[in-house]
């Protein structure tokens, strides 16, 4: 979704509401295996602070991925946000502007726009892989997997006797062998 924002120019307190999906493949977004099951979806609102306007965006998808404890497929769904200033690409002061850091003096991070185009999707879709967590678990309470026999230890039992030992210690066990 592009957004022209030369219409909110000049219109004091006035508020713009948007809404969309997004619908396309992202299997390319991470290196851990996903795919997006739902379409994204995102509402958000531009609104005007004094001389700047400020961008408010609320993000939901589903996706599945493996349980990272039992490696079962799991599904998970996500919400995230993303605020921002609105900032048009084309006046920033390139000699001061350090792209390492997108936000401006206050700490707002700053959503570039481009003649008077604000590109919703690309700031989306960012911020959904980047709100991806590194670790997924089917459940809080997922026991896993044996290390042993590989058994997925939420279905079922193992037989497996483990000793975890700290190999520092391992020569103390055999000191009490009465």
């Amino acid at each position: 979704m592009k957004i022209d924002l030369s219409k909110l120019y000049g219109q004091i307190d006035k508020v713009f509401n948007f809404d969309g999906k997004i619908e396309r493949d992202f299997s390319n977004i991470s290196t851990k295996e996903f795919k997006i099951l739902e379409p994204i979806e995102y509402d958000g609102i531009i609104y005007q602070v004094g001389n700047s306007y400020m961008i408010d965006i609320n993000i939901e998808y589903e996706y599945k991925t493996r349980c990272d404890r039992c490696l079962q497929e799991t599904t998970k769904k996500m919400k995230t946000s993303l605020m921002g200033k609105l900032t048009n690409y084309e006046e920033i002061d390139q000699d001061s502007y350090n792209d390492d850091f997108n936000e401006d003096e206050n700490g707002d991070d700053l959503i570039f726009y481009k003649n008077d185009i604000l590109d919703v999707e690309e700031y989306v879709i960012m911020e959904v892989s980047s709100s991806l967590p590194m670790k997924t678990l089917c459940s809080e309470e997922c026991k896993g997997i044996c290390p042993q026999c590989g058994i997925n230890l939420n279905t079922e039992e193992c037989d497996c006797i483990t000793e975890d030992i700290d190999p520092r210690f391992e020569k103390l066990k055999d000191l009490f062998k009465d």
